[in-house]
C-alpha cells in the first residue's frame, strides 16, 4: 500500500503571512533597535581619537662562534678548558623574548616617563604617562562604560578608612628600596602603552610597531624603544661573555698555581736525591715529571 502526500500550498502561504504579520507588528521595536545600533555606531566612529603607527624592522644575527675570544680561546686551551663546552648558548637572549622584555614593567615606565610635545594640545610638554593618565584615549561608549564600572570602586573609597601599619610592617617596607612600587597612574600608563607597542617576528626580520596619538611622537617613541631594545640585547651579551672571561681567567689562575707548585716539588725532589740511583727514587721522579708536564 503506497501513501502519496501532497504539499497544500494554501497552508505555505499562511504561514508566511503569520510571519510577515509578526514583523510587522514588532516593526517598532525592530527599528528602535537599529536605531539605538545606529546612533551606538556613529557615537564610536566620530568619537574615537586618531592614532598614527610607525613602523620599524630589525634583521636579527647569528649568535657569535667561540673564534670570538681570540687569545682568550688560547690561554684557556692550555689550561685544559674546552670552549665550546662553556654555557654560552645556555639562557640566552633570543628574539622570542623580545615581546615580553619590552612589555616589561620596568621597559614600559622608562618610557611614560619620556616627555613630548603635544601639537595638538597647543605644543604642550607632557610625559606619556600623563597624558595617558588625563586622556584615557578612547571612544565615548568605551569612556562611559568604564565609568559606569567604576563607580562602586569610588563609592567605596569615600567609605574606606586608611589603617596605619604597625611600626615594624612600615620599617620593613622602607626597606625594601629594590622592588618596583607603581601608582595607579603608572599602571594606566603601561597598559595603554602595552596596547601601543607590539613586536612581531617574521623569519629573521622582527617588526616593531607603535601606535601613538601624534605622528612625530609615534615615530620617536619607535626609535626610542628600538634602541633601548638594542641596549638591553647588547647589555646582556656584554655581560655573558665578561662572566666567561671571567671564569677563564681564574680556571687560567688555578693552572699556572698547580704548574708552580709542581714544579717546585720536582726541583726539590732532584736536589735531595742527588747522586741516588735506587728505584723508588726514579719511580718518584717519574710521578713528578708526569705532574709537571
Amino acid at each position: 500500500m503506497v501513501n502519496n502526500s501532497r504539499t497544500n500550498p494554501s497552508s505555505d502561504t499562511i504561514s508566511y503571512l503569520e510571519l510577515l504579520q509578526e514583523i510587522l507588528n514588532k516593526k517598532n521595536n525592530l527599528l528602535g533597535f537599529a536605531g539605538v545600533g545606529l546612533v551606538l555606531g556613529l557615537l564610536i566612529v566620530f568619537t574615537t581619537p586618531k592614532e598614527y603607527q610607525s613602523s620599524s624592522f630589525i634583521l636579527l644575527e647569528p649568535e657569535g662562534n667561540v673564534n670570538s675570544f681570540g687569545q682568550m680561546g688560547t690561554l684557556a686551551g692550555l689550561a685544559g678548558i674546552n670552549i665550546s663546552q662553556l654555557p654560552t648558548s645556555q639562557m640566552a637572549l633570543t628574539s622570542d623574548i623580545f615581546p615580553d622584555v619590552i612589555h616589561s614593567r620596568d621597559f614600559l615606565i622608562e618610557i611614560s616617563k619620556e616627555e613630548f610635545e603635544f601639537e595638538s594640545k597647543s605644543g604642550q610638554i607632557q610625559t606619556l604617562g600623563d597624558y595617558y593618565f588625563k586622556q584615557r584615549p578612547g571612544n565615548i561608549v568605551k569612556k562611559t562604560i568604564n565609568y559606569i564600572i567604576s563607580i562602586p570602586g569610588i563609592v567605596s573609597g569615600w567609605f574606606a578608612k586608611s589603617d596605619p601599619l604597625p611600626s615594624i610592617l612600615a620599617k620593613s617596607d622602607e626597606d625594601q628600596s629594590d622592588y618596583l612600587k607603581l601608582t595607579s597612574q603608572e599602571l594606566i600608563a603601561i597598559g595603554e602603552l602595552k596596547k601601543r607597542i607590539l613586536l612581531e617576528q617574521k623569519g629573521k626580520l622582527v617588526h616593531l610597531n607603535v601606535e601613538m596619538p601624534e605622528p612625530l611622537i609615534a615615530a620617536k617613541v619607535n626609535t626610542m624603544v628600538l634602541e633601548r631594545l638594542i641596549d638591553y640585547v647588547t647589555a646582556y651579551k656584554v655581560g655573558r661573555q665578561q662572566r666567561n672571561v671571567e671564569f677563564i681567567e681564574q680556571r687560567v689562575k688555578e693552572t699556572e698555581q698547580k704548574f708552580n707548585e709542581a714544579q717546585m716539588r720536582l726541583a726539590s725532589f732532584r736536589d735531595s736525591n742527588q747522586g741516588l740511583i735506587s728505584q723508588s727514587a726514579r719511580t718518584r721522579e717519574e710521578q713528578l715529571q708526569f705532574e709537571f708536564n
